[in-house]
């Protein structure tokens, strides 16, 4: 009877260093989360995956950080320091705020939307032949002042899908520029478009020569006295397809998903390689800009990203300064990206120093792919 305390005690030990082995495999993970922000996805591009998971490897530390405080508590302090190191990437992805910011003593204000339409549900992806209406109707009730699109569709068929005179009238936004990526029977033009209730007294575009697909424009548009940037980007996207979207069926066998992961782990590299020049690219611009500047779009990309830490590095997140929570913004096709890759935020709406961001917003409606997401600008 002796012995036995001894070996409980033995086995009791031995899962501690199993549990702390793996821990460290984590921490491990985390840090590598980090690299992925900092690291240009041309030098090591598989350095940027590791970024998409970093809520994963966050809820992992954090849960073994409550392992630890009911078995040993100083091992507890690993993760603890693991996740303090990297303290700036948690405030990037999750906003915890106490109070609302507030229109102070500034005298101007726009308020912006970016939205991601997946074309206006032209191909029937969602079988509810009201989404375009809905879209329209949820538009027109946000009541922004800038629109940013992406994925626009505008249609010069007759009594067809026609877009561009319908939000004029819809919602009083009669100044736009447009840019198409490309078009089919030479009638029906896809890319995005900028819609303003304000003058636009200049037009502009950043071509992507590694990407033909994907644009980014801007327009100077005029508020009372002041003038003010407004840049709106589709950058370089994953690109899954259908074959992808079936490594979630659950009668999926090994082999099916072991190729099927080497095959998105590719799509995924040659995205972050492709991103990098378009992010630099529109930072060139902005630190050439005469203005004070608005950054939207679809970035197809995580907060702890390259191509978000480098917009940061000369914008400021409407999220992180109006937000709250973790504000996913990607709905994904059958919710790919939510059962895979959770707290998905892709979509963003950044400004310069001169600007400050209240009512920001993450609309909840699912009327396409992505949330739509507002806030507005004072200064």
């Amino acid at each position: 009877m002796s012995n036995e305390p001894k070996e409980k005690l033995k086995r009791k030990s031995r899962t501690n260093w199993l549990v702390l082995l793996v821990n460290v495999a984590v921490i491990i993970g985390l840090f590598l989360s980090y690299l992925a922000a900092h690291i240009p996805p041309k030098s090591f591009g598989y350095f940027s995956l590791s970024g998409l998971v970093y809520p994963h490897l966050l809820a992992l530390n954090l849960g073994f950080i409550l392992y630890w405080l009911f078995k040993k508590r100083k091992h507890a302090l690993y993760s603890i320091a693991a996740i303090l190191i990297g303290f700036t990437h948690l405030t990037d992805f999750y906003v915890v705020r106490f109070s609302t910011p507030k229109k102070q003593n500034e005298t101007h204000e726009l308020k912006v939307l970016t939205y991601n339409v997946r074309l206006f549900n032209i191909y029937q992806w969602n079988k509810d032949p009201k989404i375009r209406e809905n879209i329209f109707n949820q538009l027109k009730e946000i009541n922004a002042d800038v629109i940013c699109f992406q994925e626009f569709f505008q249609s010069e068929r007759p009594d067809f899908y026609e877009t561009r005179d319908t939000l004029i009238q819809f919602l009083s936004t009669k100044f736009y520029h447009e840019r198409y990526t490309h078009a089919t029977n030479g009638r029906d033009f896809f890319g995005v478009a900028i819609f303003s209730k304000y003058p636009i007294v200049n037009k502009g575009m950043i071509p992507f020569e590694s990407d033909v697909n994907n644009f980014c424009i801007y327009t100077d548009i005029k508020v009372k006295d002041d003038t003010v940037r407004v840049y709106d980007a589709h950058l370089a996207s994953i690109r899954l397809q259908y074959e992808d979207y079936d490594l979630l069926d659950q009668n999926a066998n090994n082999e099916d998903v072991e190729q099927g992961s080497k095959r998105i782990a590719g799509r995924l590299y040659k995205g972050y390689q492709r991103r990098q020049p378009q992010v630099e690219k529109i930072i060139k611009d902005i630190k050439s800009c005469p203005h004070p500047a608005v950054l939207c779009g679809d970035f197809n990309d995580t907060p702890v990203s390259y191509c978000y830490e480098s917009f940061t590095d000369v914008l400021n997140d409407s999220f992180k300064e109006a937000g709250q929570g973790v504000g996913n913004t990607y709905v994904g096709f059958e919710n790919f990206m939510v059962n895979v890759l959770p707290c998905f935020r892709i979509d963003y709406i950044m400004h310069s120093d001169s600007l400050r961001s209240i009512n920001y917003k993450t609309h909840k409606e699912e009327f396409s792919d992505h949330h739509a997401v507002s806030a507005t600008m004072v200064w």
